[in-house]
């Protein structure tokens, strides 16, 4: 498909564009994951009643809460994605289109998975919602490989390859550790469940190494930079003195 031609100052609006329409999809898509949260109606209510009703939805609320920090990681992501992009394309629109469309599936999954929660036994609304997760952390690593190749120049600057890998790393954790929760839940329900709990420990701490890397090496690739920028200004020099 040929590209839409635009003018810098529009490519730049355009970039702008494309990221609103991004914030209102997760913004329409977290709200949608609360409205399954409704209390149970109960013919003759009391304290006792009620609250055993509430706690008869800790699973369902346990999912809403990984759901929602999930979403959350994922616009967090995706607005630091494109914080560096200065220019789109039409492969760029459609693979953020096919992203998109695994971010406003997950409250249908995600509901599904809470209306079952309590019956460990079912395995289909666990899948259902694991290849959801599987599917979006696949598609977020797809479009930061997409956007940090250096010889699209997309970016604001080029990044390292170790700052690239790093995204990568980012992208799958989330997919690897709720394919590692789904086995579990054959065997250990709950544990599984909990497995997800692990996913901010991973990205916040277990990362460090790989960022501290990516730092340095970001760092030595500036330095460099900078000492080839100054040999050709003395070079220049030279021959015009």
């Amino acid at each position: 498909m040929q590209e839409a031609k635009h003018d810098i100052e529009r490519q730049y609006f355009q970039v702008e564009r494309f990221t609103f329409f991004v914030d209102a999809v997760f913004a329409i898509t977290i709200t949608l994951l609360v409205i399954d949260l409704r209390p149970a109606a109960l013919p003759a209510p009391t304290d006792k009643l009620i609250w055993r009703s509430i706690a008869e939805m800790g699973f369902k609320f346990l999912g809403f809460v990984i759901s929602f920090g999930i979403v959350g990681h994922y616009w967090s992501v995706h607005h630091r994605i494109f914080g560096y992009v200065i220019k789109n394309s039409t492969s760029l629109i459609w693979l953020n289109l096919g992203f998109l469309l695994t971010v406003v599936t997950l409250p249908f999954c995600a509901g599904l998975l809470g209306e079952y929660s309590a019956m460990t036994n079912l395995r289909i609304p666990y899948a259902i919602y694991t290849i959801n997760m599987v599917l979006t952390g696949l598609m977020n690593c797809w479009l930061w490989v997409y956007v940090s190749n250096p010889k699209r120049k997309m970016l604001t600057r080029q990044i390292s390859k170790a700052r690239i890998m790093l995204g990568v790393y980012r992208s799958l954790t989330i997919p690897l550790v709720f394919i590692i929760s789904f086995i579990l839940f054959f065997f250990f329900p709950i544990i599984a469940y909990c497995t997800l709990l692990l996913i901010p420990i991973i990205l916040h701490w277990g990362m460090k190494g790989l960022e501290r890397r990516a730092e340095k090496d970001e760092t030595a690739e500036k330095k460099i930079t900078l000492k080839h920028a100054a040999a050709v200004s003395e070079e220049v020099k030279s021959k015009h003195g």
